[in-house]
């Protein structure tokens, strides 16, 4: 079954790995056959990938955008699906988490990070922090975190030792 996409005027889309950039108009697309497509309401920054969760979802993301993906990055998800794993303790979580792996070894990613969605909405909770808005980047305000200092790449990629730091043990 064919996908459609709906774009705005300007609306960024990445297919296999490329970017491309609508027009100034809004267009439909009608994809016939597999492609790991990612729209721009759906990319998370790297500097947005400042919980647990959130940063299992970029590497799922960096994936989808670089298929096939490096050893290096599936063993950076191996390792961040497996102490994210070790910090939910909540049946529903947990089975979450199975499904995204299930999903990224099958190499549907997209649906993985589509999955991520109400776990990121869930931790946000959890760790008080505000909950994170899909939108495409020209709709979403200004935020106060883009005029702190920026952290360094390998701190902001490195995943966390304490990432259970926050979360009661009921609430995991």
């Amino acid at each position: 079954m064919p996908l459609k996409l709906k774009l705005a005027a300007n609306e960024h889309l990445i297919v296999n790995g490329a970017v491309m950039v609508n027009g100034g108009c809004r267009t439909t697309l009608i994809i016939r056959n597999f492609a790991q497509i990612l729209r721009e309401k759906d990319v998370l920054q790297e500097p947005d990938a400042n919980t647990p969760t959130k940063r299992l979802y970029f590497l799922v993301q960096a994936m989808l955008m670089q298929p096939p993906p490096p050893e290096a990055l599936m063993e950076s998800y191996r390792l961040a699906h497996t102490q994210l794993s070790e910090a939910y303790v909540r049946s529903e979580n947990l089975e979450v988490l199975r499904e995204v792996d299930r999903l990224v070894g099958i190499g549907d990613c997209y649906k993985a990070m589509m999955k991520l969605h109400p776990l990121i909405a869930y931790e946000a909770g959890l760790l008080n922090v505000p909950q994170h808005e899909w939108r495409r980047a020209s709709q979403r305000e200004a935020r106060p975190s883009e005029q702190e200092a920026p952290a360094s790449a390998a701190a902001r990629s490195a995943p966390s030792q304490g990432w259970t730091m926050g979360m009661s043990a009921a609430a995991r």
